[in-house]
């Protein structure tokens, strides 16, 4: 029922528009003392009526108010223990790690520091006592700063019962004192015309209708049991910011993770002598050192720049600006890891991924999303990692815009998707250490140790020599983890890391994230499994179109949006999602989120202005990295058990070296097979052609056999290593150098094995015909080789490249110049010349003599000069080709990769 207004208290007063026949209505007295009798007046009656109606709907409006209001103040109630818990865990944490360390633990020595000097051992003891310091005083003042929050939902949500009262009350007065005016009116007009006007009067003289008892003395009921204080206990004190540190400058610094540098970089990702600040006059010259991870000036990276006192630079946890004289270094730890996140909308095509997405995830926590199918629950990541672009609402993390920052908030990252793409035939042990040069400048013993340190607090222990073909689910699982704490990332995403886990190592996998969020990080974990949630500390459930419709503890999601179960929970948001959001859009969560996004935002450094030459370069590391890689891949090709397996050794023993081996074993038949059918005299007689033909065939089945599936096989590696940091270049050139390596060596294998078998050229130009033969034929394989790893980039699956294969090679062959004469078809001489194969006859067809041969039928292909002009321009076409195939490759590859990112 509707509140009753000042326009339909009027419209209630035409009641008794018959006042002129109401008097009738009332009996004369009646003699004798009648005058006791019952009167009605239906105007009267329906006028009162009407207003204990309004009276009854103020009052169940004021009550659905107040239950509200009491709710959102419960449900802040509610957490409050949790979030004091976790502050005196904090406060507990915090005594632990700052108390004095012993002379044992100064000393302390751990694997890889039996050789250092007890200086260094001691600086680094005090550094991880240091670090642990400040992420206790972090989560200590966010726990305080949470605190006080709830305090103000608690006091909000008591004002607004007590403020929804005086409201309700105030409508009732009103209702009450125009009743009673139009009840007046209607006894004054009576009284005049009634011929007992008096004893009307008294009949109609009656206080009702009253104002009901709830409007004059408050609240029927009493408040729900757990009501909020309007006065918060005593809370531990906040912590105050650490202070800055102070560093002297002289006239050159040097920055690196090695005890010896000027300034020593507590980070994971720094190197022994990483960057160098040099005086130059009144300014200072900021060079970086090429292993990449920072500096960044203002979000980016900087390979040189020059500052001048004010001016700042970012480098892993800490902000670093030169003093106004000049004479020092202002040292300043960014902001924790928290992660705000204030009315974030992102679409990709016409379909939205995020609506309005709000909320804050403090530092030391773990906060698992929940929501139905396609709900978009994994386009957070992607706005984050910078995959999914944004249409509006803020993202901070560390207190860092991500629209500014983006690379360096990216460096702060790890990402673990929900497919497990590992290589398959390498060791858990070698995995991690070929992962770990890609992402670090670490030295061979740093490498091996954090390999082992990784291993050890994931329970991979006794699996590190492990194949990774040979492990469990759950234990891919962990080693895809694994891959992404190498680093030791600040913010750790997984997607569905629990996907297929049985309950066991469901809960297993939830603990070790606790513990890791528990040391100074945030993690952010998108699940369907709904067992083990208490280990998470905070939960985002999403609907249709990336709405949230809840942030906060585990323990509340079902009751306050009113589900009996998550199963009940999952299949009301996918039918009728749409209130949920909109409540939440009202409620406190999301109010939050965009006041600490406007504070975040206020704190906001101004961008910098000076330039920047080029960003820094890792190119020598990551290639070298990737060609060792590569060769230990093409190395292990077959293995499928492990070193120290005894059973059947001698037969994995020759499975795999037969595997690694079948390229050249397939190239020396097929050439074997190429020399039995070719005439008696080979390539200097009436079938050389034909023997010319098939020997190039077969090089470039040889060559576009090596590569033509390899990048569409490990795209998914590929990708999530480039949201590393890996350079495109990088990925394309070093497996283009392997297999040029193995292409040549296959084309020495043909040439050899058809020399042996049939008589080879007898006319050359430069190095004598064996030699021109086996150039012109390694050359034409490495083209074909170049020619696959194109198209292994641009199909998007396996059988899309094996058409495209396909394809090409049928080409090649009808357009190589022998099986059809090209020279009168000016068509298909353009469409050939796009191809190795016509390049490559052509060459081998000039060094030895092909159209000297006087051979009848032979094509006279002006190419096919016996000249060593011809012979290098057809090389040199050829070295064309090979250059545009795995130029468009490596163009085609970041392309890819730009746009999916």
């Amino acid at each position: 029922m509707r509140p009753i207004r000042y326009g339909q208290l009027a419209r209630l007063t035409d009641w008794y528009h018959g006042w002129r026949d109401g008097w009738a209505e009332i009996p004369s007295p009646v003699p004798g003392g009648g005058l006791d009798r019952p009167v009605t007046t239906p105007h009267r009656d329906a006028l009162i009526r009407r207003a204990r109606d309004a009276f009854e709907h103020e009052r169940l409006r004021y009550e659905a108010d107040r239950i509200a209001a009491w709710a959102r103040g419960a449900a802040a109630v509610a957490l409050r223990p949790h979030v004091r818990n976790g502050a005196a865990r904090a406060e507990e944490r915090l005594a632990a790690v700052s108390a004095p360390l012993t002379p044992e633990e100064r000393t302390l020595r751990r694997l890889g520091e039996e050789h250092h000097d007890e200086r260094i051992v001691v600086l680094r003891r005090l550094r991880e006592q240091g670090r642990r310091v400040r992420a206790a005083q972090s989560a200590l003042q966010d726990t305080c700063a949470e605190l006080a929050s709830l305090d103000g939902r608690i006091a909000a949500a008591a004002q607004e019962a007590e403020g929804s009262l005086s409201a309700a009350a105030a409508r009732v007065r009103r209702i009450h004192e125009h009743t009673h005016r139009r009840l007046a009116a209607y006894r004054r007009r009576l009284v005049r015309t009634h011929p007992h006007g008096a004893w009307v009067n008294d009949v109609l003289s009656s206080p009702s209708p009253e104002i009901p008892g709830w409007a004059l003395l408050g609240p029927l009921t009493p408040p729900p049991r757990g009501a909020p204080r309007l006065r918060p206990e005593q809370e531990p004190k906040p912590v105050e910011p650490q202070e800055r540190r102070l560093i002297p400058l002289g006239d050159i610094a040097v920055f690196g993770s090695d005890p010896a540098a000027d300034v020593v970089l507590d980070a994971v990702t720094a190197a022994p002598r990483h960057f160098t600040l040099r005086r130059e006059g009144g300014r200072f010259r900021l060079t970086d050192h090429g292993h990449g991870h920072g500096p960044y000036i203002t979000g980016q990276p900087v390979r040189s720049a020059t500052l001048s006192p004010g001016d700042c630079f970012d480098f892993a946890d800490h902000r670093y600006r030169i003093s106004a004289d000049g004479s020092g270094l202002e040292d300043t730890p960014l902001g924790g890891c928290a992660l705000i996140v204030a009315g974030l909308y992102a679409k990709s095509g016409d379909k939205p991924r995020l609506t309005g997405m709000s909320f804050v995830q403090r530092d030391n926590t773990l906060l698992a999303i929940l929501g139905p199918s396609g709900a978009g629950k994994s386009s957070l990541f992607a706005a984050l990692l910078g995959e999914l672009e944004s249409d509006g609402g803020e993202l901070f993390f560390r207190g860092l815009d991500l629209k500014i920052y983006a690379r360096q908030i990216r460096e702060q990252l790890g990402f673990v998707p929900q497919e497990i793409e590992l290589y398959q035939t390498l060791t858990v042990r070698r995995l991690l250490q070929y992962s770990t040069w890609l992402r670090s400048p670490w030295r061979r013993p740093e490498r091996n140790r954090r390999v082992e340190e990784v291993c050890a607090r994931l329970g991979l222990d006794d699996q590190i020599d492990q194949l990774i073909s040979t492990l469990s689910g759950g234990q891919r699982r962990r080693v895809s983890i694994a891959v992404e704490l190498l680093t030791q990332p600040r913010l750790l995403m997984l997607d569905e890391p629990t996907s297929g886990l049985d309950p066991g190592m469901d809960r297993e996998l939830m603990t070790l994230l606790r513990e890791y969020a528990d040391d100074g990080n945030t993690v952010i974990v998108v699940t369907h499994a709904t067992e083990h949630l208490d280990r998470a500390g905070q939960v985002l459930v999403v609907v249709q179109d990336g709405r949230p419709v809840y942030s906060g503890p585990p323990e509340l999601v079902t009751s306050t949006l009113g589900a009996a179960s998550y199963a009940d929970l999952m299949k009301s948001l996918a039918d009728d999602p749409l209130p949920p959001a909109r409540r939440y859009a009202r409620g406190g969560a999301a109010a939050d989120a965009i006041a600490e996004a406007e504070r975040a935002k206020n704190a906001q450094a101004a961008p910098s202005r000076m330039r920047r030459r080029g960003p820094a370069r890792t190119f020598a590391r990551q290639l070298w990295v990737l060609i060792l890689r590569q060769l230990s891949l093409l190395a292990a090709r077959g293995s499928s058990r492990n070193r120290g397996d005894d059973d059947h050794k001698l037969i994995e023993w020759t499975r795999r070296h037969a595997v690694a081996l079948m390229p050249f074993l397939i190239a020396g038949a097929s050439a074997a097979l190429a020399g039995l059918v070719t005439g008696e005299s080979g390539l200097h007689g009436d079938a050389a052609a034909t023997a010319l033909s098939l020997l190039t065939t077969l090089c470039v089945l040889s060559g576009q056999a090596l590569t033509y599936s390899d990048i569409v096989a490990d795209y998914s590696i590929i990708r999530r290593e480039r949201r590393t940091g890996t350079l495109s270049l990088a990925v394309t050139l070093s497996r283009w150098l392997v297999y040029a390596i193995v292409a040549v060596a296959e084309a020495l294998v043909i040439t050899a094995l058809f020399v042996w078998i049939r008589p080879g050229p007898v006319h050359s130009l430069v190095l004598g015909p064996t030699a021109e033969l086996f150039v012109t034929l390694a050359a034409l394989t490495v083209a074909s080789m170049s020619l696959g790893l194109l198209i292994s980039v641009v199909a998007r699956k396996l059988e899309q490249a094996v058409a495209l294969a396909t394809a090409t090679s049928v080409a090649q062959i009808a357009l190589n110049g022998v099986t059809a004469d090209l020279s009168g078809n000016p068509v298909l001489t353009v469409m050939a010349a796009l191809l190795p194969d016509r390049w490559g006859l052509a060459a081998a067809a000039s060094s030895l003599g092909l159209r000297e041969l006087d051979v009848p039928g032979t094509p006279q292909d002006a190419l096919w000069r016996h000249d060593l002009h011809q012979w290098l321009f057809d090389l040199a076409a050829l070295g064309v080709v090979t250059l545009a195939c795995f130029a468009g490759a490596t163009l085609w590859l970041s392309r890819r990769l730009n746009r999916s990112q």
